[in-house]
């Protein structure tokens, strides 16, 4: 691959396959299997629509990182992580990564557009207030990575609206924060590889600003998802995989890597962060496991 080429594709992350955009897909995936149980949709129709909305998870993290790199720029010259990002280096032009971006949003926007009114509406208005204002929370708060798990949980209502074409909100908003917590905590273990560079950058996180305290705050952050996952199985009429695949077994998991992670090893953190994709597959793979259940139960 010729070195610009290589360069535009590493700003979009896609060399961390599936790094990186399996937590942009968990809000998709989670709110449309959800949605696909309570409908009881056919297998066919799950397959689908579940390579739609990982597509749909794709083109948004990549398009969310090519916009923090060129908002960041110049803070990523100043951590040593960053340092060789594309912009920051200097090998990608920012008026390259701007015609780059304007084909990554514009490519969702279309998909966005086949789902609904409704769903459209939500991804016009979501984008630009959640996913392009998350660089600059690095710069007024001292929490962005909660601020990142509320703007990809955006995702769930739009998923939701667009499988079902009405709104649920008790489901919606319990497996909206559920994501919002889990994509906060593994944020917040990935910050923690910057954060000698960060508190010399001035750069904040909830990695520098939570200190000794953080084991307990993402231990919260935890069992709130597990409880919100909990309702939202509750109100979804969920059967027993659901309870032991999607909602214990990565609480107990992601409790695990809270408190086994050392916080000051950058390779151990991101050792956690990577692993935080199996709890999130492991919710997806309960939902489908009890919808299977669901459609055989239904057709004996």
């Amino acid at each position: 691959m010729p070195s610009k080429m290589r360069a535009l594709f590493e700003l979009t992350r896609l060399h961390w396959f599936p790094v990186g955009c399996d937590f942009m897909f968990w809000p998709f995936g989670w709110a449309f299997l959800s949605a696909a149980y309570r409908l009881a949709l056919p297998v066919n129709e799950v397959v689908k629509s579940t390579l739609f909305f990982a597509l749909l998870g794709i083109l948004v993290h990549s398009a969310g990182c090519v916009l923090n790199d060129i908002l960041d720029r110049d803070l990523d010259r100043k951590v040593e992580r960053s340092q060789s990002r594309p912009i920051a280096s200097g090998v990608v032009t920012r008026t390259e990564a701007s015609v780059l971006l304007v084909v990554l949003v514009a490519a969702l926007f279309y998909l966005f557009s086949t789902c609904g009114t409704k769903a459209f509406t939500l991804g016009v208005v979501a984008f630009p207030v959640c996913i392009a204002t998350y660089p600059l929370m690095k710069r007024w708060m001292n929490w962005p990575s909660l601020f990142l798990g509320f703007a990809s949980s955006w995702a769930v209502p739009g998923t939701w609206v667009a499988t079902t074409d009405h709104y649920n909100w008790g489901i919606i908003l319990n497996i909206a924060i559920a994501s919002c917590c889990w994509n906060c905590i593994y944020d917040t273990i990935y910050a923690c590889q910057d954060k000698k560079d960060d508190e010399k950058a001035g750069v904040k996180s909830m990695a520098v600003h939570l200190g000794k305290v953080i084991r307990p705050v993402l231990t919260l952050f935890d069992a709130t998802f597990f409880v919100c996952l909990l309702w939202a199985g509750y109100l979804n009429d969920q059967g027993v995989p659901f309870y032991m695949m999607s909602a214990l077994a990565p609480f107990l998991l992601c409790l695990w890597h809270i408190w086994s992670v050392d916080h000051n090893d950058p390779r151990d953190c991101w050792k956690k962060f990577t692993a935080g994709r199996h709890g999130g597959a492991m919710v997806c793979i309960g939902l489908i496991v009890d919808h299977c259940f669901k459609l055989s139960s239904t057709a004996g």
